[in-house]
């Protein structure tokens, strides 16, 4: 009798979790990656750690109760400071009741290639280790019982239940391609994972039989986006033995902050459908080092017995990855701020004497801006404009020569170049009567043909995000130098990064 009713509690139990699909899935799969694809491990410059718990109400007076944690870390690029590949520890487990419990224990690892502006392709997989077992707490069978006592639990209970334990260790691998902004916030994705791959005999009871193989498809697509306000459509699905369990719906997006560069807070709704069985409804808070999240699951369309309420819970906390080179320049810039913050608050000037005309301007050893006299200016009238520098300093400028800290075989300008250039575009509405020559430089690494290209794709970087701002193209002219015109000798990685610049010549006509 005893050993019936377990059965068919274990047996609702299965049914109540993977009647429709072999692989369960959470409502906000966005916190849960590793359990959706194992190709996004380590996708972004985020380290992240994510814990996740739902509770499920069922038709057996029952609580399902699942808790997932998480961990994944990238590795980055020394040269680009992009991802080429991460790792990903998961932990996961369901119990019922404190009787029927799943533990799952996984190692993922990914490899990332960019295959686009902002877009990349991720091949994963990950090793998992699954643990199931009934605890037989609690019940009690007639040869426990003692006349006169009643039941001594610690007794011998005349039945071997050791069946009811199984383990097995499986293969799982995926594909993903991936689309972001400049931010890294998600716009379009696409892919594929296959879990079991290797089809694991599992042996919970006396009857062994091989676990089916799981097929996840993940897509989702940014159909609007005005302002602040994005709608992403997504879709999952999940494929095994001969079921499918889908879930279709979107993610309504607003975001704080109008700089395209700079993460603001984002809110998201969610509103989605399990077809014929479930609604989902949510809404996520997401900063810059952490998100949170909150989900319920309804009863819709049929009355589902294993699903009928879950409410979800999510947290994840982020810190951003640098690469070495990133860590030695910032603290250059730690270093060079300490000794202008030690210099007394009197300015000091340089004079630059030409043609009997003097042209005064601040000297600072931590500023990043360097003003040269411009021979070619000879005789014409002088213009003064102050677009302020990176350290937020006034300076008048005619040729200014900008060190935009382009990392190795990078043409991408940071937020600190940005927000200068955009300055830059300011002053130039303004004046209509100004004009540009922008001049790109690089250092001595590699070929003179792959050099010339660099340094015109880093002037270009510069002209396309003041034609962004409104400049009329025709006042712009850029043009790639290589690195045939060095300011120094190009020995050290120091002297390489100063010879990685853009030159600004402000002329007016």
């Amino acid at each position: 009798m005893v050993v019936s009713r377990l059965l068919a509690f274990v047996v609702f139990f299965l049914l109540s979790v993977t009647g429709s699909a072999q692989y369960f899935q959470y409502s906000q799969y966005n916190f849960t990656g590793l359990r959706v694809n194992p190709a996004l491990a380590g996708n972004s410059k985020y380290a992240e750690a994510t814990f996740i718990h739902r509770s499920q109400a069922t038709g057996g007076d029952f609580k399902i109760q699942s808790d997932y944690l998480s961990g994944t870390y990238p590795l980055l690029n020394p040269s680009t400071g992009k991802p080429w590949s991460g790792f990903g520890v998961l932990l996961h487990s369901d119990r019922t009741a404190g009787v029927y419990q799943v533990q799952e224990a996984a190692l993922s690892y990914a490899v990332h290639v960019e295959v686009g502006h902002l877009q990349t392709l991720s091949f994963g997989s990950s090793v998992l280790v699954q643990r199931r077992s009934v605890k037989l707490d609690g019940f009690t069978t007639g040869a426990q019982y003692v006349p006169d006592r009643g039941f001594d639990r610690f007794a011998f209970s005349g039945e071997n239940f050791s069946q009811f334990r199984g383990s097995h260790s499986t293969f799982n691998m995926g594909l993903q391609w991936l689309q972001v902004n400049r931010k890294g916030k998600q716009l379009h994705a696409f892919g594929i994972s296959l879990f079991d791959v290797n089809r694991p005999v599992s042996s919970f009871t006396d009857v062994q039989y091989r676990t089916p193989l799981t097929a996840v498809g993940n897509l989702a697509v940014q159909v609007y986006s005005v302002n602040n306000l994005s709608i992403i459509p997504e879709v999952l699905i999940s494929k095994s033995a001969g079921t499918t369990l889908a879930q279709l719906g979107s993610r309504f997006q607003w975001e704080s902050g109008n700089d395209p560069r700079t993460v603001g807070d984002r809110v998201e709704l969610i509103a989605r459908v399990v077809p014929g069985r479930s609604g989902i409804a949510g809404v996520q808070l997401h900063r810059q080092a952490i998100s949170f999240g909150v989900s319920y699951d309804f009863p819709a369309f049929n009355q589902n017995p294993g699903n009928l309420g879950a409410l979800e819970v999510a947290l994840q906390v982020r810190k951003p990855v640098k690469t070495r080179y990133q860590k030695q320049r910032e603290k250059r810039q730690e270093e060079a701020a300490k000794k202008a913050a030690q210099k007394k608050p009197v300015a000091k000037t340089a004079v630059l004497r030409k043609d009997s005309t003097q042209l005064k301007l601040p000297v600072d050893s931590a500023q990043r801006v360097v003003t040269r006299p411009d021979s070619t200016n000879a005789g014409k009238p002088k213009t003064n404009i102050n677009v302020g520098p990176f350290a937020q300093q006034p300076v008048v400028v005619n040729k200014t020569i900008l060190h935009f800290n382009f990392e190795f075989n990078s043409a991408e300008l940071d937020d600190e170049s940005e927000a200068y250039v955009n300055r830059l575009a300011t002053k130039l509405m303004e004046d209509e009567t100004l004009t540009l020559i922008i001049e790109g430089h690089t250092d001595n690494v590699g070929g003179d043909k792959f050099n010339l290209r660099l340094s015109q794709r880093r002037a270009d970087a510069v002209k396309h995000q003041l034609i962004k701002a409104g400049i009329n193209p025709n006042r712009i002219k850029s043009e790639g130098k290589g690195m045939r015109e060095p300011l120094n000798e190009n020995q050290t990685e120091a002297q390489r990064a100063e010879n990685r610049r853009v030159v600004l010549t402000l002329l007016q006509e």
